[in-house]
């Protein structure tokens, strides 16, 4: 059992190495999938690792999910690097992955996902829709992530629990070109459209758990990921995540993600 599920890039949280209280984490795991939530992502970590926290997140191919990835700074490598192989996605990749783009400045993150490196073995996203926005309140971004989730629904006959994945990447960059407010407003919006579709939805903000921000945004989520860099000859693995669910006492261990 894991947050993602299985699957190279887009693949797998492995929960095994959870020790104390395991069983029960596993079990509140199921229960926020089953009734849809909302993770922020945090940490003190470098961009590289939240690349890879996403794309647990956004699930693997072991099964049919949509993915819809809300970018506002995230390289166009990191997205191509976050999302499944479109050879081995169970139906047509342009049908189940939508990206909205709200970069700023403006910039295209699928048609430039091989320009910075010719030479990359990363397959290219193909035909994916990239919506872009600009709006002045994020009322924009609100509507196209409404919307999108509202066609993969009707696309989907109706989604399963957890089945649509949504990523937000990141709300740093939106913290600094709009008002606290503003921010909180758009993720009350959301959110709310991720729980009432049973999704996944996952919002990255690359500063320490302890950091006032984070602190004031805990209680609008489900839970809290935290992700840290690890030895990677000490541990076998180069990153860790653990989980904090606070409406029920709940702190994992430190496991690989």
């Amino acid at each position: 059992m894991s947050a993602g599920s299985s699957g190279n890039r887009g693949g797998d949280s492995g929960s095994d190495a959870v020790s104390d209280g395991g069983e029960r984490f596993l079990d509140v795991l199921r229960e926020l999938q089953s009734e849809g939530c909302n993770l922020l992502v945090v940490g003190d970590a470098p961009r590289r690792l939240f690349t890879a926290a996403s794309g647990s997140l956004l699930g693997g191919t072991d099964e049919r999910r949509y993915r819809l990835l809300a970018v506002t700074d995230a390289s166009p490598q990191s997205v191509v690097e976050r999302l499944p192989d479109p050879d081995e996605t169970p139906g047509e990749f342009a049908e189940t992955t939508e990206i909205v783009n709200h970069a700023s400045p403006p910039r295209s993150v699928v048609s430039a996902d091989r320009s910075s490196d010719p030479q990359s073995e990363l397959p290219p996203l193909g035909d994916v829709s990239e919506r872009r926005v600009v709006d002045p309140q994020l009322a924009g971004l609100q509507a196209e992530l409404a919307e999108s989730m509202a066609a993969f629904n009707r696309h989907a006959g109706g989604l399963r629990p957890a089945q649509l994945r949504v990523g937000v990447d990141s709300l740093g960059a939106l913290f600094e070109h709009y008002d606290e407010d503003v921010v909180r407003r758009c993720l009350q919006v959301v959110t709310g459209y991720v729980r009432d579709y049973r999704a996944m939805g996952h919002y990255v903000l690359a500063e320490p758990l302890e950091s006032d921000r984070v602190q004031r945004l805990a209680d609008t989520f489900d839970a809290v990921v935290e992700i840290r860099a690890v030895d990677s000859a000490e541990r076998g693995h180069d990153a860790e995540e653990r989980w904090h669910v606070s409406d029920r006492d709940l702190t994992t261990e430190w496991f690989p993600i």
